[in-house]
């Protein structure tokens, strides 16, 4: 059973003006814009986790806009590039669809199975696939097979239930793709405009595909430790969010297993938002603006109740939390 906020150790905490520059520097909002090259904007994604990709397009695509305040000369090539030839990002979904690093897709395989099972239960989606979905599946399947990658529109299908100008008036044959896409069968090989274009998974992504698939608690460590890490400060609850890959009661579990290892503090303030713990010459006062040459330690820590910090420290010339030089350990 989870330890209760009462029953944990007496730590330290961390005052809320410690607890906001975890979270801007973790989200790579207090560092001096670097030059923009296809390995920066590599990095920076994978320090945010990932950039969710969205249609809005007012000045840009919101997932450029998201990256070219903290890249000097941003492009959206260079995002392009990382996705479509050198395959180092590839999309799919955390609380959306998302460009995420590729060293991280043995994960998915859990939220494959999980969509599996829930999908077709889902009217939803029942009532786009039509009456025979196994057999449109499977036709669907032969042609990326045989001719992907392929758009939408290529297989030739009609408008679905909403019509053509409906943003959700998908086909059974548009059902059909991103079903696979969602199961992990089929990938987005790349864009035309802003139209997915879908081939099977074991084409766009074989080494992915191949990789060893990480078990359930290596699963749940990393899941945890990855999204507190770019959270700087969070709830349970919000830690299970980052990614929607494991459930909120096995992080819970996680964060009270953290804080009975003695690795979590709590905030000060009303005890049901009360997040986690630094040490103790941080809790006076807001941390200031530090010479380029310096660097705050502040330990990871998790609350069962609370919210919890992240591993490493804080550089003061970025502003950023960095891990460890042995990792994410929390010891």
């Amino acid at each position: 059973m989870a330890r209760t906020p009462s029953l944990l150790p007496r730590l330290p905490p961390i005052s809320p003006a410690v607890g906001r520059r975890l979270l801007l520097g973790a989200q790579g909002l207090l560092d001096d814009p670097e030059r923009a090259t296809s390995e920066s904007v590599y990095e920076l994604v994978h320090r945010l986790g990932y950039v969710q990709i969205d249609s809005i397009n007012v000045v840009e695509r919101a997932h450029h806009l998201i990256l070219a305040p903290r890249l000097r000369g941003y492009r959206p090539s260079l995002l392009q590039g990382l996705l479509e030839r050198r395959r180092r990002l590839f999309e799919h979904w955390t609380h959306d669809a998302a460009a995420i690093p590729t060293a991280w897709f043995p994960h998915w395989h859990d939220r494959f199975e999980r969509y599996r099972r829930e999908l077709r239960r889902r009217p939803w989606w029942r009532q786009r696939m039509g009456s025979r979905p196994q057999a449109v599946i499977a036709q669907v399947r032969a042609r990326l097979e045989r001719d992907g990658p392929l758009l939408a529109r290529e297989l030739g299908a009609g408008n679905g239930r909403g019509g053509a100008s409906s943003w959700w008036g998908w086909s059974p044959q548009k059902t059909a793709l991103e079903y696979l896409w969602w199961t992990g069968e089929a990938a987005i090989a790349g864009r035309r405009g802003f139209h997915k274009l879908y081939d099977l998974t074991r084409r766009v992504l074989p080494d992915a595909m191949a990789a060893p698939r990480p078990g359930p608690g290596e699963n749940l460590e990393w899941a945890c430790r990855t999204a507190i890490e770019r959270l700087g400060v969070a709830t349970p609850s919000e830690i299970a969010a980052f990614w929607h890959a494991v459930p909120a009661a096995a992080v819970r579990t996680w964060c009270a297993d953290a804080a009975s290892n003695r690795r979590t503090g709590r905030r000060r303030g009303r005890p049901s938002r009360s997040p986690i713990g630094a040490p103790a010459r941080e809790r006076s006062r807001p941390p200031r603006p530090a010479s380029r040459s310096s660097a705050r330690s502040i330990r990871s820590c998790t609350t069962a109740g609370g919210r919890c910090a992240c591993s490493g420290s804080i550089s003061a010339s970025k502003g950023s939390c960095r891990p460890p030089s042995g990792g994410m350990a929390t010891t």
